[in-house]
């Protein structure tokens, strides 16, 4: 049995339908094809069913295929914000290296701290070699 007659199986059962009732089952096929691109049998079922229940629809298959249809563009733009977050955490680990690098200047200049020291504390503290250039610049920058 393939991977789509699975979720077929698995949508009739969860959801009490009769896969004798769908109308075009090679549209059906094609629709959980495509999902599948996106993720095993298993999620393509559970993103079916995060949809909510069947109750009071009168084209159940219908909606399921809407369903299934809808899986691809929420896929897409699950990634698309997962791409934008992990963007924004980047830009603010590089504002916090460069203000870490600035604070350190500060120091230096007060002469609360000499920079070797300085340059020690960024070397330790900042794993990620670009970030750690960020601050080491802002150290060095600051106050010349």
């Amino acid at each position: 049995m393939t991977p789509a007659h699975l979720v077929l199986d698995q949508l009739a059962e969860r959801f009490g339908l009769d896969r004798t009732r769908i109308g075009r089952p090679e549209l059906f096929l094609r629709a959980i094809d495509e999902a599948l691109r996106f993720g095993d049998v298993s999620f393509v079922v559970g993103e079916v069913e995060a949809f909510g229940g069947l109750a009071g629809v009168r084209e159940p298959w219908g909606v399921l295929l809407r369903r299934l249809r809808d899986i691809p563009a929420l896929a897409d733009e699950r990634g698309r914000i997962t791409a934008d977050d992990a963007e924004a955490r980047r830009w603010a680990a590089v504002d916090r290296a460069a203000k870490r690098g600035e604070t350190l200047r500060a120091l230096v200049d007060r002469g609360d701290l000499y920079a070797d020291e300085a340059a020690d504390m960024v070397a330790r503290e900042i794993p990620d070699d670009e970030l750690r250039a960020i601050a080491v610049a802002a150290l060095e920058g600051g106050g010349r």
